[in-house]
């Protein structure tokens, strides 16, 4: 799980620096505390697939993120 959690770091670095540093602030990908392999994996691919179309994903709205409770 350590060798996921560090390719996902990296992965994210690359995203960020790809379309920008807020460019994740409102996307929820997984439970930032999950212990499932599979869904770091799915997240990692999530990433990578953007950053391979040149499209960033989409964020959620800021009058909506403002109402979900984490």
């Amino acid at each position: 799980m350590k060798y996921l959690r560090r390719e996902l770091n990296q992965v994210e670095k690359e995203y960020l620096k790809q379309f920008g540093q807020d460019s994740l602030n409102r996307v929820v990908l997984h439970d930032p505390n999950t212990k499932d392999k599979q869904e770091v994996q799915d997240t990692i691919d999530i990433l990578k697939a953007a950053m391979a179309k040149n499209k960033p994903l989409e964020q959620v709205p800021e009058d909506m993120w403002k109402l979900i409770e984490f």
